[in-house]
């Protein structure tokens, strides 16, 4: 497998305060890397400088190979990076269609005097992007919500649009923190076999942040673990969920055998 992105020695510092202390871990091509460890060990920190939120005190953060520095969020969505938050970030006000829409329009390739102009291909690309954005809905249960404001959704639901917003805009790599939070156990199957599906189409990565550790263990094929913003242990989920380092940590044992 080819690595999608590469986090190299990074270390984020928030005054006196070490978040991040020299994390390294691969996302390959066609992989799941699962990123666990207790309340405050820096996680959702490390999806933020990946995505262009925080700003690393040190290290190196690659894509496709490349350095990224200084590469502000809306640059790395055009390079597709997709981030689904813990807490969704919606326009409350608009409609699940239309924060759909709006994350589809960033990949639309006509500027606004083309759409000023009413030309053609704006007219066919407004088409083709409603059809995107109703197969993903439909994918994700969310068709018989298209016309309700995002804000009036239950938590679960509008999680749900966050991923399909990373959707729509075809993201490369998807950074996923905790996006089962808020869902009921048929919603989780649903967006489990959805994550399935991410990871199978050509050239997708995904990094996802997660507390439940059956879903871990399903998804991932490769666990990174944190504590105090440091890598404590790594490697495959039966292996992390075995190691006496993260069972003191974090898991327990009865956690670590739950399916």
């Amino acid at each position: 497998m080819t690595a999608m992105l590469e986090v190299d020695d990074l270390s984020v510092s928030f005054g006196g305060v070490h978040a991040l202390r020299h994390v390294s871990f691969k996302a390959e091509v066609g992989a799941i890397v699962g990123l666990i460890g207790p309340n405050g060990a820096g996680k959702s920190t490390l999806l933020n400088c990946i995505s262009g939120i925080t700003t690393p005190s040190g290290g190196a953060i690659r894509l496709d190979g490349q350095a990224l520095r200084r590469i502000t969020p809306d640059a790395l969505a055009a390079r597709g990076v997709g981030r689904v938050f813990q807490h969704p970030d919606l326009v409350g006000e608009l409609s699940v269609l239309d924060n759909l829409l709006i994350a589809r329009h960033r990949s639309l390739r006509y500027g606004l005097l083309a759409e000023w102009l009413g030309l053609p291909r704006v007219a066919a690309g407004e088409r083709e992007a409603e059809r995107m954005v109703r197969g993903v809905a439909a994918r994700l249960g969310l068709e018989p919500l298209l016309h309700a404001a995002a804000s009036s959704l239950p938590y679960g639901h509008r999680k749900l649009v966050e991923l399909g917003r990373a959707m729509v805009m075809e993201s490369r790599l998807f950074l996923l923190d905790e996006p089962i939070a808020g869902l009921n156990e048929s919603e989780i199957e649903k967006l489990e076999t959805i994550v399935r599906a991410l990871r199978e189409q050509p050239g997708v990565a995904v990094v996802l942040v997660e507390h439940n550790m059956g879903l871990v263990k399903r998804l991932c094929d490769h666990v990174v673990v944190l504590d105090a913003g440091q890598v404590i242990a790594r490697g495959s989920a039966g292996e992390v969920l075995s190691d006496p380092k993260v069972l003191l940590a974090y898991l327990g044992e009865e956690t670590a055998d739950a399916p």
